[in-house]
């Protein structure tokens, strides 16, 4: 059984759900094995790791975890708790699912570090060595308190996108707008981006890449590139998005994938290489299983 963590309407889950149906294998969509549900046993030490998951009173054996579309969910105030208790509660179970992921043997996508598990929105500057190293630079950046670096760097750009430190979402700014913007840097440091006129959409998937539907082949000779950042991360499920001119540079990197974004025939490539890059690895795992049994 195949475990996909999330809600039960993700399209992205639903269209795994399916097309590992379509390979014949079974796979089960939950939000938390430690909650709803389900009763999860985790037994650790220095040495060893086993697991058990349980559902509607019988044990099931996971053969792998998707984990890669679920998000932690705000905490609902409850009478017998106090909002202290509530939010200690919640990262006590964060940090469970973050150490039981670890300590799982079969295959898990992903298996984040702590340091993107709490703050999955990393702006794109944070991966400029590794991208600098595969030869896809990130689109110029600031990041600054200063009012007089952050006007200069409009004025050298003819404007900005701005966003928050986290990543996600950018307003567009100019150079009208520096005085404003130097006093919102006054209470917290600005991020802002250089401008560019378009831009291709890629997924990682395992070792496929699934550029989005209408892309043009050009954008295929970035692939290397892309799955080589890909390598220096560890990662096998990222989205990227990087500018379609003459020189390309990586716009944004989500190690949460937007696969709602993404076009009907790319969806379709998504499900089926997270589909695959399950059920191969699932089986690389058993034949090491098995080999281990026969090795003297």
């Amino acid at each position: 059984m195949f475990v996909l963590l999330g809600a039960s309407d993700d399209p992205c889950l639903v269209a795994v759900t399916g097309a590992l149906a379509a390979r014949s294998r079974e796979a089960l969509i939950i939000r938390h094995p430690f909650m709803d549900h389900v009763c999860a046993a985790w037994r650790f030490d220095s040495e060893r790791s086993d697991t058990s998951l349980t559902i509607g009173g019988e044990q099931i054996v996971v053969d792998g975890v998707f984990a890669a579309r679920r998000a932690a969910q705000p905490v609902a105030p409850a009478e017998q708790w106090s909002q202290a208790d509530l939010l200690y509660n919640q990262a006590e179970a964060e940090a469970a699912l973050l150490g039981w992921l670890w300590g799982l043997s079969c295959p898990v996508i992903d298996r984040l570090p702590a340091w993107l598990w709490y703050r999955t929105r990393r702006p794109v500057l944070g991966w400029a060595p590794l991208l600098e190293q595969s030869g896809l630079p990130p689109l110029d950046s600031i990041i600054s308190g200063d009012g007089k670096a952050l006007a200069q760097f409009m004025q050298r750009h003819g404007g900005a996108a701005m966003g928050s430190l986290a990543g996600g979402a950018r307003q567009l700014v100019d150079e009208s707008e520096a005085a404003q913007i130097s006093a919102t840097a006054q209470m917290a440091p600005v991020r802002l981006t250089a401008l560019h006129q378009g831009a291709w959409r890629a997924c990682l998937v395992g070792p496929h890449l699934v550029w989005d539907d209408g892309t043009p082949r050009q954008a295929g000779d970035l692939s290397p590139k892309l799955r080589s950042f890909a390598a220096s991360t560890g990662l096998s499920f990222l989205e990227f998005i990087v500018t379609s001119g003459d020189t390309p540079r990586m716009v944004d990197i989500d190690v949460r994938p937007r696969f709602e974004l993404f076009g009907p025939d790319a969806q379709s490539a998504i499900a089926d290489g997270l589909a695959d890059a399950l059920t191969q690895a699932n089986a690389a795992c058993d034949d090491a299983k098995a080999n281990a049994r026969v090795t003297p």
